[in-house]
């Protein structure tokens, strides 16, 4: 019985640091140990893939894991500019997130090829990649 409440007194103290910790500036520390203690499992990588269009392309890389017994997806591309008065996008859909990237060269049809995007990781089992070319008149 002793021991008991011994193991309850030595669980209590510790709530009570955690507690303590978080309330004089802690907050940090404690959510960062909350969140390594509750690690991603490592992540795999589908190869590069490219999509075309008259105007532009993109190349973009899926990858995908498990976070706190979710499944989260994550994509890093490039945007290309090929022609002359065209704005290539790429429509990045993960779950209910979604973002939309583009790409404009002004200096004509030479290919011009985007910084490399990246969108972090976001709830959703699998990510869709859209490019459009929107021109202007």
């Amino acid at each position: 019985m002793l021991n008991g409440n011994m193991v309850q007194r030595v669980g209590l103290g510790t709530a009570a640091l955690a507690l303590a910790g978080t309330a004089f500036g802690g907050a940090a520390h404690a959510a960062d140990s909350a969140s390594t203690s509750a690690a991603a499992e490592p992540a795999t990588c589908e190869g590069w893939r490219l999509i075309t269009m008259p105007g532009g392309e993109v190349k973009y890389n899926e990858c995908h894991r498990t976070y706190k017994g979710k499944r989260q997806s994550s994509v890093s591309l490039y945007v290309a500019d090929h022609a002359y008065n065209s704005s290539p996008r790429a429509r990045v859909v993960i779950g209910a997130w979604e973002a939309t990237y583009s790409h404009y060269n002004p200096g004509g049809p030479d290919t011009q090829w985007s910084e490399k995007y990246e969108t972090g990781w976001h709830n959703g089992g699998d990510a869709k990649v859209t490019l459009s070319i929107v021109r202007s008149p």
